[in-house]
């Protein structure tokens, strides 16, 4: 059950306008960064803004919040980071395709969503993609996830719908076409992240030394 204290923060949020809006981004970057799950988050900004809003909301937040984690992976955790990548195959295997193509291999990341959204901010800032490659392919690649999350949460009652993991709009007409909508989207989403993680595995293939040993830095 979610605390009532964050049911009743949302509450005021709704009704709090500019000052609101300026509480939610404040809430969203500082909770991604401590990786709770970004896309609740996202569906709540639908159900509070509205889609249109809730995407020209949540999609810098998204992006300040994973760059300030690529900032904290590059200048602070970067020796723990790499101490963990030499551990882990997939992670070396990951940093080793994006040195060779930084920009190609976050969008992918993002699109198909391999990996989760703030431990793979922090794994990329340790790694040698460069900052605008990073940024830029994170954004491109957050935005179908995030029109999906704002979009169903758009179309909520209450919030304990989307805590809850049950979403359900208005009786009618409108309710369906606003489903309808929604599963072209869905399935819209499905086919990018199928053809994303094909993509993603054979630039991993490519980056893999032979035997299929994890990159070791030095």
């Amino acid at each position: 059950m979610f605390p009532d204290a964050m049911l009743g923060l949302v509450d005021w949020i709704h009704g709090a306008e500019w000052v609101g809006v300026g509480v939610f981004a404040l809430v969203f970057v500082m909770a991604t960064l401590v990786c709770v799950p970004a896309a609740p988050l996202t569906a709540i900004a639908g159900f509070l803004f509205g889609p249109t809003c809730g995407v020209l909301l949540t999609s810098p937040l998204g992006v300040l919040s994973a760059s300030l984690a690529w900032w904290v992976g590059r200048f602070i955790a970067r020796p723990w980071i790499l101490h963990r990548l030499e551990q882990r195959p997939r992670f070396a295997a990951i940093d080793a395709a994006v040195g060779q193509n930084g920009f190609r291999i976050v969008f992918l990341l993002r699109l198909a969503s391999v990996l989760p959204f703030a431990p793979l901010s922090y794994a990329l800032g340790a790694s040698r993609v460069r900052r605008y490659d990073f940024i830029l392919a994170s954004w491109l690649g957050l935005l179908p996830g995030t029109f999906l999350y704002v979009y169903l949460g758009s179309l909520v009652n209450g919030l304990s719908q989307i805590l809850g993991g049950g979403l359900s709009a208005a009786e009618g007409i409108g309710s369906f076409l606003y489903w309808a909508g929604g599963a072209v989207v869905l399935v819209a989403l499905v086919v990018i992240v199928t053809v994303a993680r094909k993509a993603f595995n054979e630039e991993l293939e490519g980056a893999l030394p032979a035997g299929g040993r994890a990159v070791s830095h030095k």
